[in-house]
């Protein structure tokens, strides 16, 4: 068969269901329906056309839902469908394009809807979802990290905060012959951008760009600001604002064997993706290159028949920062980072986008769901409905890398078809 494509996508606000307006007081099955619905509506394809679904989540604790799918499939109107939770962590959107791929090439099923939901601000303290406390965020760390490593139990605050922020920052500073000021100023130039990107995005969680925030603390000069007390060292070199921002949400994708079947819109073929697992340590000698980084960028490749110079559009994952220019380079997306990033080339006018929407930082980092809003935006993109963010161009050729804590690489290629 031939490759199948992305016919629809959805997604929620970002956010806090304790807070904000359109997700306060629903539960996971509501947010995860939300996104379901609305890439249902975008693909213009009904539950009982749809033969299989996967949802994603990784914190049971926090959904207070543990066997997913069967919940889901009386919310989803999908009883009797084939149905399963999977996880892969933050990379799970990403790796359920795969999974939805495959089944789909193998004939056993035509139409799949992948779901990733998660609840990251606050968790139940009874067994009615709606009685929540909010989640002090060390406790978050804590829970995230059991569900990687329960034998050994990494303490959080040093395996991202220091070895997927702080150790990249200074290997890739020593690279690039950087110093510690020149260094400071590049992540200035990837928040600002990110910042940027984020405030145009009507999803996301962030809406102030740096300009706004520092304005808002009397700051003429936005650099001033990123400097000041107000952004310490969250783990020197990474200061606070180059790190993720935690928050609920929910997206879901649609893939088709037979597009025309549903929808007259810009579809996606999915032309192939790779996968890798690693556990710690993630890096060798070299912080910058992550051996599941190199083999699925190179495998992803190979399998699709595409070269660097091909990618119109590149989304990677960010939780640091740092992995902009980082995995901009190691895609071979980026020639110079460094240029890219302080020439303003990778903003959606440049002509080396990236994370248009905003990142980990500027969306918000949920989890699950994460990886599946990139999608969702990557196709708006392709179609020219992203708004104030708008590539001039609509990519033809979009590659989706995205980390799941742990650490599992997903890379997928994605190309453009009317």
């Amino acid at each position: 068969m031939p490759d199948p494509s992305l016919i629809g996508t959805g997604a929620t606000q970002f956010g806090s269901v304790l807070e904000d307006e359109s997700l306060q007081g629903k539960t996971f099955e509501e947010i995860a329906a939300d996104a379901a619905f609305q890439a249902m509506d975008d693909a213009n394809i009904e539950p009982e056309e749809i033969d299989a679904f996967y949802v994603g989540n990784m914190l049971q604790s926090t959904s207070g839902v543990s066997s997913h799918a069967t919940v889901l499939a009386d919310w989803l109107g999908l009883q009797q469908k084939a149905g399963f939770h999977f996880d892969t962590a933050c990379s799970t959107g990403n790796t359920g394009l795969g999974i939805a791929h495959d089944a789909i090439k193998s004939e056993s099923y035509e139409n799949v809807l992948v779901v990733g939901a998660e609840i990251t601000s606050s968790r139940p303290t009874s067994r009615f979802q709606l009685d929540r406390e909010p989640i002090d965020p060390q406790e978050l760390w804590y829970l995230t990290d059991i569900g990687v490593d329960n034998v050994y139990a990494y303490m959080h605050a040093y395996d991202v905060a220091t070895a997927y922020g702080a150790i990249p920052s200074m290997a890739f500073a020593e690279k690039h012959d950087l110093s510690e000021d020149e260094l400071d100023e590049v992540m200035f130039h990837v928040n600002r951008i990110a910042r940027e990107h984020a405030s145009k995005t009507p999803k996301a969680a962030v809406e102030e760009s740096l300009e706004d925030l520092a304005a808002a603390k009397d700051f003429e000069d936005p650099q001033e600001f990123w400097r000041s007390k107000n952004n310490p060292f969250f783990a020197w070199p990474t200061r606070q604002l180059s790190a993720l921002q935690a928050v609920d949400g929910a997206s879901a994708s649609i893939i088709s064997a037979n597009p025309s079947d549903f929808t007259d819109k810009v579809t996606a073929k999915i032309r192939g993706y790779d996968w890798r697992a690693k556990g710690f340590p993630w890096y060798g000698a070299d912080p910058t290159r992550m051996p599941q980084d190199v083999k699925a960028f190179e495998a992803a490749y190979e399998k699709t028949g595409i070269e660097p110079a091909d990618i119109d559009y590149l989304y990677v994952h960010d939780c640091m920062q740092i992995h902009q220019p980082i995995l901009g380079e190691l895609s071979g997306y980026l020639e110079d980072p460094v240029a890219a990033f302080k020439n303003e080339e990778t903003l959606y006018t440049g002509p080396k986008p990236m994370n248009v929407s905003g990142g980990r930082h500027g969306v918000g980092h949920a989890w699950e769901a994460s990886a599946g809003f990139e999608t969702h935006e990557i196709l708006q993109q392709m179609r020219g409905e992203s708004g104030e963010n708008q590539i001039p161009d609509e990519p033809e050729i979009a590659v989706q890398h995205n980390h799941g804590y742990g650490m599992h690489t997903a890379v997928t290629v994605l190309e453009r078809e009317a």
